[in-house]
């Protein structure tokens, strides 16, 4: 962080106060900080898909198994608004069909992301939830030193954004290494 200020002052010596903060924040997007350039020690990884996420690729199975000893939470979410709303709409059978169909589609994505990191010899866990997206990512990250998550991740791949809202929303709030792919 030293070299960061020094850098700022050096370039606006001239300019004081609010305004100087209002700079380095700007920059601190497009610069490393001192802290940014130490690589992150990862013992802890959550890997969250859904219905949405394509399939990791390889390259993310080998940055997984770069971090010896790391331990990966395998995590399939379901939207817990969308089941409620369901539920609401079009009544309780509509809802439990939908439960079990999604239920279904996870059990069947975490399968193959099981398939792959037993392989690897990878410690992991898996789950399913039925929970709030963005607001269940936010929160479970405090526990994880990486997150690896889609740039589908919440919605279907739109033709106009290479990564959906919801995706650039989570990458945006939290602070811990994120993968995108």
């Amino acid at each position: 962080m030293p070299d960061f200020k020094k850098l700022i002052l050096r370039k606006f010596n001239y300019i004081a106060g609010s305004r100087y903060e209002e700079i380095m924040k700007a920059y601190r997007e497009f610069l490393l900080t001192e802290e940014e350039m130490e690589i992150p020690v990862i013992s802890s990884v959550l890997l969250v898909v859904d219905r949405f996420s394509e399939k990791p690729p390889d390259e993310i199975y080998d940055v997984l198994t770069s971090y010896p000893g790391a331990f990966i939470k395998v995590t399939y979410l379901i939207d817990g608004r969308l089941c409620a709303l369901i539920r609401e709409t079009l009544g309780e059978e509509a809802a439990k069909k939908f439960r079990i169909n999604e239920k279904s589609m996870g059990e069947e994505f975490i399968r193959d992301i099981s398939g792959r990191l037993s392989q690897l010899g990878v410690n992991f866990s898996s789950e399913i939830l039925f929970e709030d997206k963005a607001s269940f990512v936010e929160d479970a990250i405090e526990n994880y030193d990486l997150l690896v998550i889609s740039k589908h991740f919440g919605s279907e791949g739109l033709k106009t954004y290479n990564i959906t809202p919801l995706a650039f929303r989570i990458v945006q709030r939290i602070e811990k290494p994120v993968i995108l792919y």
